[in-house]
């Protein structure tokens, strides 16, 4: 075959994929999507210093930090939906504790990556890569958790991901219930879902939402059979909002089992978010206990404020105090400032 002949074929094998590439783009030309997939996504500039931060008591200097994540979502049927999630930071030293804090290289990577879909009363998720606390349906707390302390560091930590599979169940009397599995080597091909030699991570939450209040219990197992420490779990929270004041009131206790001779923990979190004039005043207080001794325990306090500057952008100042028993107390005052789109 000459060479001219054989540069027509390979265009008339490209031309069908660039037609089928601009398709949707014609079907919606704004947003470079089909009408059924959106993108949006975040942007958080964090700067702040903290006083006597770090383990060393040295990390005080004024520093910045970013977080970026996008998340697309598509649907076929107009009650499923794909999800497909992506983030990227360069969070470190005493601000990596924050909310928003993501670590990374600059370069944006795939974090999350599953489908759902109904059946019924249920919602069904599944997919190659699901975070532990994907499929939650309880709500142990209404706190906003948009500064530094957050509620149920154990049970709902979502720090294991990989092939998983959720179930989720809600009525009409506001009873909810979810049951999700992951297993964290189920994406290595020498190790596989549900092996001997791989953690596997189940999930069990049974809660009600009302109006105006609510609850919610968790319980959460890593079997540890990766050489890694396994653990059990249980946690609840309930949360109020007053008809009376602008305010809603979370408070949620945790707990964490862990396998061998590490040392059990415990965590109390009470958060208020108060509705003050264009914005929203945050607080809130954690207790965190390590048997075996004091050096290990954690006593921390924040306040926040975050205003909408407009529909896309927010700024939240606050502080925040920690004392962790192996030095000065962490005292850091903070302004991030998101960017959502």
């Amino acid at each position: 075959m000459c060479e001219d002949t054989m540069k027509l074929f390979q265009r008339l094998l490209v031309a069908p994929a660039a037609l089928g590439l601009m398709a949707p783009i014609a079907a919606n030309a704004d947003t470079a999507f089909s009408s059924t997939t959106t993108l949006s996504g975040g942007a958080y500039f964090t700067v702040g210093s903290v006083a006597d931060g770090g383990t060393t008591d040295k990390e005080e200097e004024l520093y910045m930090q970013y977080a970026y994540g996008l998340d697309v979502t598509s649907s076929f049927t107009g009650e499923d939906m794909l999800y497909m999630g992506m983030e990227t930071g360069n969070a470190s030293g005493p601000l990596a504790s924050m909310d928003s804090a993501t670590s990374g290289t600059g370069a944006i990577t795939l974090h999350s990556l599953y489908y759902a879909f109904p059946v019924g009363d249920l919602s069904v998720t599944a997919g190659p890569l699901v975070d532990q606390d994907d499929v939650v349906a309880a709500t142990t707390s209404a706190y906003s958790d948009a500064f530094r302390l957050g509620s149920m560091p154990y049970s709902l930590a979502g720090s294991e991901t990989g092939p998983g599979l959720g179930v989720a169940y809600s009525n009409d009397n506001g009873v909810v219930a979810s049951v999700s599995f992951v297993s964290v080597g189920g994406n290595d091909s020498t190790v596989g879902i549900g092996a001997d030699n791989g953690d596997d991570v189940s999930t069990f939450t049974l809660g009600y939402n009302g109006d105006g209040f609510g609850g919610g219990l968790v319980i959460a197992s890593n079997d540890g059979e990766a050489g890694t420490t396994g653990y059990d779990t249980f946690g609840g929270g309930i949360y109020y909002t007053p008809e009376s004041i602008p305010a809603t009131i979370s408070i949620a206790y945790d707990t964490k089992d862990p396998e061998g001779t590490a040392k059990d923990e415990t965590d109390l979190f009470i958060g208020i978010d108060y509705e003050v004039g264009p914005g929203t005043l945050s607080a809130a207080y954690n207790e965190t206990d390590v048997d075996g001794g004091s050096d290990k325990d954690v006593t921390g306090f924040e306040v926040s404020y975050t205003y909408a500057v407009n529909d896309s952008v927010t700024i939240t100042p606050g502080f925040f105090t920690v004392e962790d028993n192996t030095g000065d107390d962490d005292s850091g005052v903070v302004v991030e400032t998101v960017f959502s789109f």
